[in-house]
């Protein structure tokens, strides 16, 4: 290896002061995105993103079920906002630490109104943290964290999400052992059957609508069951929401040029290929110190997101869901999602909300994804909740 190779392979995946320090200036400043993968709500857009979590709510691909339904046409998945930002081309532009490995730790969402078909949708990032952990990985790593804001074409504000993501050197990560013991899962034909019927009783609350009066502190959330994952999950993933690193021809190329540290090396056949292998590669996964392929984390937001729109109905709005990645979920591991109520409240507008709990837990017993979130539900008799919606500046 050369003087030069050296030197760049000594960096390759290190946090120095240098990078820190160039990433806080940034701290504060607007960028645009300008490369998303969604830019337009049309039924081609909520089908592929309905595919894409195995999301059956005939809200985002019924036209006629929608023209009946409160919005009198067809509406935004939650998770079609993932496609406007996360699988953009350029998100991640400006982010800094070049092939040092990011982990999705969190997705804080709150959502103003609905996106409709024929709507647009666009997007801004805002850096606003970054900070040093200690703990559970050996050498450094921070905590990122951006504010990226959603807006429609006529720029009102749609939804905020707060996006947090774990920086850490990837040789440390693998070093630190923390995953390297956890066997790949394997099930009994009884076991894939189980899981088939959980999935079939999935319940889509739909045109039945859920009153505030009706729901208890403590009353149970109908679960959702998803896996066990498969590399095609991941497929269907990116095909519904697209990717910030998967590219092809000159895009590939261009981009490897621009960005030389978002390639890595197959070590079989020194073809470059995107960091993003992480997800389907377990070879890649092991340079982490993961002993197989795992999930996309943002690809677990959008089934929290699911949830919830499953439990509240058509009449109701999901005001805030905020999944945290705890954990890994690896190919063949299957995740249960369960939640409670726990709050009822009347904002300052009048509007009625209810505030939940919720665990996604795999097959081991782990919970990979807490989080909490908030529904603003209509009172029988009353008019339903007027747009925008805003519960974080509603309570009393």
């Amino acid at each position: 290896m050369s003087e030069a190779a050296e030197a760049v392979n000594s960096e390759y995946g290190k946090i120095t002061d240098a990078e820190v320090e160039k990433i806080r200036s940034r701290h504060g400043k607007i960028f645009p995105i300008t490369q998303p993968y969604i830019r337009s709500v049309t039924l081609d857009a909520n089908e592929h993103v309905s595919r894409a979590i195995g999301d059956a709510n005939p809200l985002w691909v019924d036209r006629d079920y929608a023209a009946a339904s409160r919005y009198g046409k067809l509406v935004a998945p939650p998770a079609l906002l993932y496609g406007a930002a996360w699988g953009s081309w350029d998100l991640r532009r400006g982010q800094g630490l070049p092939g040092v490995h990011g982990l999705h730790s969190g997705d804080h969402w709150i959502y103003y109104r609905p996106l409709f078909e024929g709507d647009t949708v666009h997007a801004t990032k805002e850096p606003f943290a970054l900070d040093e952990r200690t703990g559970k990985w050996a050498g450094r790593s921070f905590m990122q964290t951006d504010n990226i804001r959603f807006y429609n074409q006529r720029d009102e504000l749609v939804a905020m999400q707060i996006m947090s993501a774990v920086r850490a050197e990837r040789e440390a990560g693998k070093s630190a052992g923390k995953y390297a013991s956890i066997p790949k899962a394997v099930y009994t034909d009884e076991e894939i059957d189980q899981i088939d019927r959980e999935i079939a009783a999935e319940e889509v609350r739909g045109n039945t609508p859920r009153y505030w009066e009706d729901v208890n502190v403590g009353d149970k959330m109908q679960p959702l069951v998803r896996g066990p994952l498969t590399i095609s999950d991941m497929i269907c993933w990116v095909m519904g929401i697209g990717s910030p690193h998967i590219r092809s021809g000159q895009h590939w190329l261009s981009y490897r040029q621009r960005s030389p540290k978002v390639a890595v090396r197959d070590p079989a056949t020194r073809i470059p290929q995107a960091v993003e292998r992480v997800h389907w590669d377990p070879y890649m996964a092991a340079e982490i110190g993961m002993p197989n392929a795992y999930d996309y984390g943002s690809q677990r937001g959008a089934w929290a997101t699911h949830f919830m729109t499953n439990w509240a109905s058509d009449d109701a709005w999901v005001a805030e869901c905020y999944p945290k990645y705890r954990g890994m979920n690896f190919v063949g591991d299957t995740t249960r999602i369960k939640g409670e109520i726990t709050g009822k409240w009347i904002g300052k507008s009048g509007i009625c909300y209810v505030d939940c709990k919720f665990e996604g837990i795999n097959q081991r017993g782990e919970v990979i994804m807490p989080g909490t979130g908030g529904v603003a539900l209509p009172q029988r008799g009353k008019p339903l909740p007027a747009f925008p919606i805003d519960s974080t500046t509603d309570r009393p």
